[in-house]
């Protein structure tokens, strides 16, 4: 997806959900994995992960101003490191 939004065929606000589902669609492979396991540490580490990652999706993306600061940040890093 970064290309894209580098070419500008995708707006980094198009981007960010995007990038939020697939962040969540991580932790449920690695939840799927962790099922095969014999331990109960590896299911207490892959739902911790998913719990994680679905919280910072409830604190950054429901209110439309808080969705601004990882998407400044994100600006910012972009015109830091540009050539």
């Amino acid at each position: 997806l970064t290309p894209f939004v580098g070419m500008g065929t995708l707006r980094l606000e198009q981007m960010f959900p995007l990038t939020l589902g697939a962040n969540i669609g991580t932790t449920v492979t690695g939840l799927l994995a962790s099922l095969v396991s014999d331990g109960v540490y590896a299911l207490q580490v892959a739902i911790s992960h998913l719990f994680f990652n679905i919280s910072g999706i409830l604190i950054w993306y429901p209110l439309p101003f808080m969705r601004k600061i990882p998407l400044n940040m994100a600006k910012g890093l972009g015109k830091v490191t540009r050539l």
